[in-house]
């Protein structure tokens, strides 16, 4: 039993978009069925579950967060895992690190902030993330088997259509982020992920604005 620490991207039109990339441009293409999920970033996982909604909340609340985080898309990428089947990839910004180390150092029982930063920096592929390493992705579907060059095609035309800009090289913390290749800030939740996935959106244990 455990929960997750998620970003969601700010309410406006990026948002809007991915809900939709989600929840009925893709599935169509993929050819078994799909569940249906919030567009997040997965700060860090595998949170135990015995504190109450109440501790979870006075964590977010006590985070020191130096500034909002910055998330700039990479590139689209197919993973092996269920979970990491079809992804955009973040670049990793100094301060989307610095909100991973802080944050996973509060909420995650036994875990230093010197261990944080380890966990935070070492290199490792989608479908590894989680206890392995942070390699921050936006999941766009889960799905059990291989996904085939044809669907992969249709996934890159759709994710194209939709107006959402990815960039492989990362211009640093001053470029600015395109209106529909990231976003600043956005909301930290706590949700409780041992449910199904389907009810992830209504098992939120606490939330921060950022």
């Amino acid at each position: 039993m455990a929960a997750s620490l998620w970003l969601l991207p700010p309410p406006g039109a990026l948002s809007t978009v991915l809900q939709t990339l989600i929840s009925r441009t893709l599935p169509p293409r993929i050819p078994g069925p799909v569940p249906d999920f919030q567009p997040h970033i997965t700060i860090t996982s595998g949170i135990p579950l015995s504190p109450t909604s109440s501790d979870f909340q006075k964590i977010l609340d006590s985070l020191t967060i130096s500034q909002p985080p910055l998330i700039k898309f990479k590139r689209l990428r197919y993973g092996t895992a269920f979970w990491t089947k079809i992804t955009i990839e973040i670049h990793k910004s100094n301060s989307l690190k610095s909100l991973a180390v802080a944050a996973r150092s509060a909420i995650l029982p036994g875990c230093s902030e010197d261990e944080a930063k380890d966990w935070v920096e070492k290199y490792t592929t989608p479908a590894e993330s989680g206890q392995e390493g942070f390699i921050p992705h936006l999941s766009l579907v889960y799905y059990g088997e291989d996904v085939e060059g044809s669907v992969r095609m249709g996934v890159g035309s759709d994710v194209d259509d939709a107006g959402v800009v990815v960039k492989e090289v990362d211009g640093g913390e001053e470029e600015e982020v395109k209106e529909m290749g990231g976003w600043v800030g956005g909301k930290l939740v706590v949700v409780d992920t041992s449910k199904r996935v389907e009810e992830w959106k209504d098992s939120i244990l606490a939330e921060r604005v950022l």
